[in-house]
């Protein structure tokens, strides 16, 4: 005779049926650049659920290298987070509150990038799965991160990025960031090379700061060079269309996208163990 199941409680059923996202943690770490001391907030997965290190993902604001604060990405980090990953987002120096220059800001950014590198596993992240991104002027310090430490990471993720048009020298753009940084180029529509890791680019088709034929020829450029991008357009989005306090509908449909991104890249990349971790991604795997 078939036993009969015990009736499930209220509320187990509730806690099934909702599906909750656990809880997450935000610690709040320093690097040093330019002899001073910036924040870097690091919003950890329950350890429970998403046990040992973990890929990661670090945000950089945008602002024109003139505004801003961490705060900006802090939705997108606990997105992030609640899915699994090790999500970070990083203050620089900014000429509102520093006596610096976009160069300086950008170099802050690269030595968040090492900062977080060599420090990896002891916030719990996984050094060789390690994501950057980050919004107009926080794309350009993404993208400016592994050509200036000479460290790629497993991938870039840009929203609207402030990337130079080689067709237009005079931009605003340019007359703050300049063609070249320490000897290295600053991301332009030719900058990218062979070997980089996968981009995903995010871009409203009205934005009045980044033109979209800038973005168009940054990404076909990229598919010359047999690197994986993908670049996705929003018709109507303004500059700064993504962000959680601008619209809950673009920010949910990029969020969309980054998790995606993510979990497509981490899920081909599932090789062999090097030294407790995982080893750095292949780069010529494709996500699309």
């Amino acid at each position: 005779m078939q036993k009969k199941t015990v009736p499930q409680t209220q509320e187990e059923i509730v806690h099934k049926q909702s599906m909750r996202d656990p809880a997450i943690t935000c610690e709040n770490v320093t690097y040093e650049s330019g002899g001073v001391l910036l924040a870097i907030d690091v919003y950890r997965p329950d350890s429970n659920k998403y046990p040992g290190v973990r890929p990661g993902i670090m945000f950089f604001f945008g602002g024109g290298f003139h505004v801003g604060t961490r705060l900006a990405f802090r939705e997108q980090a606990e997105a992030c987070a609640k899915q699994g990953y090790v999500a970070l987002s990083a203050d620089y120096r900014i000429s509102s509150l520093f006596d610096v220059t976009a160069a300086d800001s950008i170099r802050d950014g690269a030595a968040a990038w090492t900062f977080v590198r060599q420090n990896a596993v002891r916030l719990g992240i996984d050094p060789y799965k390690i994501v950057l991104a980050g919004g107009s002027a926080g794309g350009t310090i993404a993208s400016m991160c592994g050509p200036l430490t000479g460290i790629d990471p497993a991938g870039l993720i840009l929203f609207n990025p402030g990337i130079l048009d080689r067709d237009d020298p005079d931009s605003l753009l340019a007359r703050l960031t300049g063609w070249e940084l320490d000897g290295v180029a600053v991301t332009n529509t030719r900058s990218v090379s062979a070997g980089m890791p996968p981009i995903l680019v995010m871009h409203g088709e009205e934005d009045e700061l980044v033109p979209l034929s800038t973005i168009r020829s940054y990404v076909a450029h990229a598919k010359t060079q047999g690197v994986d991008v993908k670049l996705v357009t929003y018709p109507g989005a303004a500059h700064g269309f993504f962000n959680f306090n601008r619209s809950r509908a673009y920010f949910f449909l990029t969020m969309g996208e980054v998790l995606l991104f993510l979990e497509k890249l981490y899920t081909i990349n599932q090789s062999k163990k090097r030294g407790g971790v995982t080893a750095s991604p292949n780069k010529n795997q494709k996500l699309t």
